[in-house]
């Protein structure tokens, strides 16, 4: 049976063609002030040749009401060795109830299997323990033309002006190729 050449090309050019894709890692979780208030005993682990996931427990001491509100800062080291530059992205500022309100409503699929992760619409939340095991960062969240490189997320929660509680992750954000 004969192939003209433009078929043969055709069927090389779809085989060659390459996909790439957003993969993001775990690097780093650090927690560095308000352990009276949460005790985020996480930690970064290796669970296999390619992926690392998040594991631990956050321990909620007290009740946190609203009153506790987020901010966020992203930071972007583009050659991934360390030297971070303040990345201009405008995120919002919310309480702490509101914090956990749009993770259920917008990630809900992402935060399922986190046991005893406060419920929608409780506020003030409620001291307990809640259990991470083996939660690998959910690609899917971020924008697909999110630069590669090193990323560190700075999340601080402040009550009246007064800085309470702090922590920061640092993430790998890198393109997977994938040969069709």
């Amino acid at each position: 049976m004969f192939i003209s050449s433009r078929v043969l090309c055709l069927y090389f050019v779809a085989f060659a063609v390459t996909i790439n894709c957003l993969e993001i890692l775990f690097e780093q979780f650090e927690q560095f002030s308000g352990f009276v208030m949460v005790d985020m005993q996480l930690r970064v682990r290796k669970f296999n040749r390619t992926m690392t996931t998040l594991n631990g427990t956050i321990f909620i001491r007290q009740p946190i009401s609203n009153e506790v509100v987020f901010q966020t800062e992203l930071f972007q080291s583009r050659l991934g060795n360390q030297q971070f530059n303040h990345y201009p992205a405008k995120l919002p500022t919310c309480g702490f109830c509101d914090f956990f309100d749009n993770l259920h409503n917008m990630y809900e699929e992402h935060i399922s299997d986190i046991v005893n992760v406060p419920r929608q619409n409780e506020c003030p939340v409620q001291v307990r323990e809640a259990h991470i095991l083996d939660k690998r960062f959910p690609s899917s969240v971020l924008p697909p033309v999110c630069p590669p490189g090193l990323w560190k997320i700075v999340i601080s929660g402040r009550l009246e002006d007064a800085e309470k509680l702090n922590y920061h992750m640092v993430l790998k954000v890198y393109e997977k190729d994938f040969f069709g």
